[in-house]
């Protein structure tokens, strides 16, 4: 195998765990919901985002990690960390161990995040990039199709089975052992001396906007479905399985779709969200969730990829792992944030935190954030013509 498709290869295995992330515990929320429901419903849904918390201190560190071990070493130990708090749950029905072990997963969650983009800058240069950014999409959204449709499957015998989906995480280290290049650590001394730039504040700022409302579907859909359209969890699993394999197809044509969109590659990727959030809002029964699904998919995919793509081209190589963990620590901070915010905001606003009443603030939010980037991308444009 030569070395290009090794690298892809692990690219894309490296991806396939990591959509666990996005996986979370989605397919049984619901079920979750209704065993532990003295906890409260926002506290429930904190064991879908909680990870954000140590997945920002994981990012934090990328780094300087960098700088003392080789990136094949990072991206394995993220890994066997994701598989064992994944899998541990199934053996407790402790809220509290549930809680921890959802807690602790984010750690490796977070130094495997920024991994990807680091290896790609390694290997490839900028015009080349494009098409392994979107294998890193294809890659998540076909491991988090795997984990909604396998932890569906599982959780339909019984719901603590799903756990057993995180031993996906193991396989993925194991074959990146087989396919990643060994690399030395980065030769900057200090992580202080990787320095980042305006941009990749900027793009970490629009992650953490967009991040703050997509995360309303994963937590709010496995609730939804099981108030309005069915008990079985599996239906749930493979809702967002639909929605995983609408990320899939944007990475896969992800070159193609950037290319065509350039600059407004991510005002498309907001806009897609608001029609997914109106699309479930406004179409009655499984059909608007099923097309929300798919729009929230592709939003969720089309930003990851552009914003990734542009962070690697905003800083130099050795800076690349840093600036991703800068993304992906701010992105994280609106994951984090996104039940208790959106809770207290359809509270506040419509007087009562529902599903459906989140779904609103976040169709709102981001028609009113898709416009402003908008105007940003128009606004840039027109600056340059003057120039």
């Amino acid at each position: 195998m030569s070395k290009n498709k090794k690298i892809a290869a692990s690219i894309f295995i490296t991806a396939f765990a990591f959509g666990l992330n996005i996986t979370g515990i989605s397919p049984v929320l619901g079920e979750v919901n209704e065993r532990y429901h003295e906890y409260g419903t926002s506290t429930v849904q904190l064991l879908q985002t909680i990870s954000y918390l140590l997945l920002i201190v994981g990012s934090f560190l990328v780094g300087w990690l960098t700088t003392k071990t080789s990136k094949k070493k990072i991206i394995m130990a993220g890994l066997f960390i994701i598989g064992v708090c994944g899998v541990i749950p199934f053996f407790t029905e402790s809220f509290a161990a549930l809680l921890l072990l959802r807690l602790l997963i984010g750690f490796g969650f977070g130094i495997v995040g920024p991994m990807n983009t680091a290896v790609i800058t390694d290997f490839f240069s900028p015009k080349d990039r494009p098409p392994y950014m979107g294998l890193h999409v294809v890659g998540m959204g076909v491991g988090t199709m795997a984990g909604n449709l396998l932890g569906g499957m599982l959780a339909g015998i019984e719901y603590r089975f799903f756990y057993l989906v995180y031993t996906i995480a193991f396989l993925g280290a194991l074959g990146v052992k087989v396919f990643l290049i060994e690399t030395p650590p980065v030769r900057t001394r200090k992580s202080s001396e990787m320095k980042l730039n305006r941009m990749v504040f900027a793009v970490s700022f629009a992650s953490f906007i967009h991040t703050l409302l997509i995360n309303v579907y994963s937590t709010n859909i496995g609730i939804y479905i099981l108030n309005n359209i069915t008990k079985n969890p599996s239906i749930t699993g493979v809702v967002t399985a639909v929605n995983a394999a609408a990320a899939l197809l944007v990475g896969v044509f992800f070159a193609q779709i950037s290319g065509i969109l350039k600059k407004y590659t991510m005002a498309f990727s907001i806009f897609a969200a608001a029609a997914g959030y109106g699309g479930i809002l406004l179409i009655p029964g499984i059909a608007g969730v099923y097309l929300g699904s798919i729009f929230c998919g592709v939003s969720l995919s089309c930003f990851m990829a552009y914003g990734s793509y542009l962070i690697s081209i905003s800083v130099e190589q050795e800076a690349v792992a840093k600036a991703s963990g800068m993304f992906a620590i701010i992105g994280g901070i609106g994951g984090l944030i996104a039940p208790i915010v959106l809770g207290k905001a359809a509270e506040f606003i419509l007087g009562a935190n529902s599903a459906v009443n989140q779904f609103i603030i976040a169709f709102v939010g981001m028609a009113v954030f898709g416009s402003v980037v908008l105007l940003v991308s128009v606004s840039r444009k027109e600056r340059r013509k003057t120039v």
